[in-house]
């Protein structure tokens, strides 16, 4: 990637100087002298005066005002569960100003240099390597993203499809400190997945309310865009609630924000005015022609989901059918030239009390659909599954022995030790 320089434009004053005759100077001086002396006389027993009263004033007030309560010291808590805190209203009078001076706005919000200041910290930047196999050969690839500090001991969210397939994950915080990281957990059907530090004392990411949410409320996105710009904040609004969007064959229902949005912002925050996440981000339109569309998982939306793989490692209650398969092509031939191929899958081990096996799935079976939709991957085969919870049914399609047969399945709940 290649930057330039943006190159001011430099503009010349062209203001002529006057001559002024030396007679007429020291004159227009002398009476200036004395004009500011007593203006300085008179300003200065004005001073003295008020200084007296106020200071009586002051004196009397302090006489007057109660003894202030200590504040409580915040503790924190090992792997706390993780909720929304609406953002505080304002209870100042109407006619009050915004912004005082103290620079900080007393509605509960910040400046936009004080929700960078808040938030930053609490963003990562995420480097991956994952292996490929391209044409029997194995290969590693490397990615990036973003994340965010969720507790201070090093628990990061980011999104699931970031770290898919990761062999290798390194994080770096904003003061560009590096770790190694371990997954947790993910969960592909929101995007989310868990990675873990050793750090202490990290600054964690306050969590907002997504419910609370306008359209036109003022957003800041953080994150590591273009794997190479950690720390970045783009600022918009929030352009719509509750967006139906379908993100590589996966429905989600995500807030959409005008935000700019880049590769390798995926997995970092999206933070209201009061500088409190409300948003994972993780996609962006990518056709020609859009500008402006990002949109961010909402982080009420997925709070049981990161708390489960917070203290279990996986999403409770999720579907298991518990089959081993792989991919395979069906082939029929029409004659010497031609022929029609049929990819599905192939059950190569089917585990021991397993959904699978109650409903009477065999080793050899080929899974041709779940639910009348068609299965031509294990990939395809893993996400269907994950769209049903435990207990949940589904009619699932078989060719066995060259007879097409369909089973009805009852779900059993994933564990990761299945």
């Amino acid at each position: 990637m290649e930057y330039s320089y943006v190159n001011p434009e430099w503009k010349q004053n062209n203001e002529k100087k006057k001559k002024k005759n030396g007679i007429q100077v020291g004159v227009a001086v002398l009476l200036s002298c004395v004009a500011m002396a007593t203006v300085i006389g008179l300003f200065a027993g004005v001073l003295l005066s008020n200084r007296y009263l106020l200071t009586r004033d002051a004196a009397a007030a302090a006489v007057d005002a109660p003894e202030q309560a200590p504040q409580a010291v915040a503790t924190a808590v090992p792997a706390p569960a993780l909720q929304s805190n609406p953002a505080a209203k304002d209870t100042a009078e109407a006619n009050d100003a915004v912004v005082k001076s103290d620079g900080f706005a007393h509605d509960g919000t910040f400046t936009r240099a004080q929700i960078c200041e808040i938030a930053a910290p609490s963003v990562v930047g995420i480097d991956i390597v994952s292996p490929i196999t391209y044409w029997g050969q194995t290969y590693e690839a490397e990615g990036s993203g973003s994340g965010g500090i969720l507790t201070e001991d090093g628990y990061i969210a980011t999104c699931a499809h970031v770290v898919e397939n990761a062999s290798k994950i390194k994080v770096y915080l904003n003061d560009d400190t590096e770790y190694e990281a371990t997954l947790v957990g993910q969960d592909k059907r929101n995007d989310i997945a868990i990675i873990k530090i050793d750090a202490a004392n990290l600054t964690a990411a306050e969590i907002g309310d997504s419910d609370m949410l306008t359209v036109g409320e003022d957003v800041i996105a953080i994150g590591n865009p273009l794997g190479e710009l950690r720390g970045t904040a783009t600022s918009g609004i929030i352009s719509a609630l509750r967006r139906p969007v379908t993100v590589e064959n996966s429905e989600m229902e995500l807030v959409q924000t005008d935000a700019a949005i880049s590769p390798g912002n995926s997995g970092g925050g999206l933070f209201n005015a009061s500088g409190k996440l409300i948003g994972i981000v993780n996609a962006k339109a990518s056709g020609n022609n859009a500008e402006g569309l990002g949109f961010a998982i909402p982080i009420n939306n997925v709070l049981t989901e990161i708390n489960d793989l917070l203290n279990y490692g996986y999403i409770k209650g999720r579907a298991y059918l518990g089959v081993s398969t792989q991919n395979v092509s069906l082939r029929s031939d029409y004659g010497f030239w031609s022929y029609s191929s049929v990819s599905c899958v192939q059950v190569v081990d089917v585990a021991a009390g397993s959904a699978a096996e109650a409903a009477g799935i065999q080793i050899n079976d080929l899974i041709l659909a779940v639910n009348e939709t068609r299965v031509t991957s294990n990939s395809d085969l893993s996400d269907m599954i994950s769209s049903f919870n435990a207990g949940d049914t589904a009619k699932i399609t078989l060719q066995r022995a060259g007879r097409q047969m369909e089973v009805t399945v009852t779900f059993g709940e994933y564990v990761p030790q299945q």
